[in-house]
């Protein structure tokens, strides 16, 4: 049996709505960021705001699941909790790779952010694609979830120059 054959169906729901999750969350941070924060600075505070959702939602699916079985959690079922939610860590890698990247070539902050923002606008598109495509959409209705899922990151640009400009 493999990794995802083992999960249960609402463990694999929250991994996959963790990942979407996180990449919006991202873009918020990035569009809230100020132009002039050094790039490196935001990656970290990227990073730290992900941390941070993580383990409030992991808290509350704890508490949840707790209250729903009555008793406390066992050592097995504690670590999946927590490991169910790190896909809406893992969302923010890339734009923080971006970011790091970014700062290391000397790129301006401003450039930078915006850079990032694209990036996981793109990473919204891709994983409107992917869930459409894992969950059997075809076609047109395929391609309307992705642009769906990547007018959530558009929403975050406009969100930026509407704070920033």
């Amino acid at each position: 049996m493999t990794g995802t054959e083992a999960l249960t169906r609402p463990r694999l729901v929250r991994r996959r709505a963790g990942h979407l999750y996180g990449l919006v969350v991202t873009g918020s941070v990035l569009a809230a960021a100020p132009d002039s924060i050094g790039l490196a600075r935001l990656a970290l505070a990227l990073l730290g705001t992900l941390v941070v959702y993580w383990a409030a939602e992991s808290y509350a699916h704890w508490t949840a699941t707790r209250t729903l079985l009555g008793r406390s959690l066992h050592g097995e079922e504690r670590r999946e909790v927590v490991a169910d939610g790190l896909p809406l860590v893992a969302a923010c890698l890339v734009p923080v790779a971006v970011l790091l990247a970014e700062a290391v070539l000397g790129v301006a902050p401003g450039t930078g952010v915006r850079i990032a923002l694209l990036t996981n606008t793109a990473l919204l598109v891709g994983v409107g694609w992917r869930m459409a495509t894992s969950g059997g959409v075809r076609g047109f209705a395929r391609v309307a979830n992705s642009v769906g899922v990547g007018l959530l990151g558009v929403a975050m640009v406009a969100l930026k120059y509407a704070l920033h400009h």
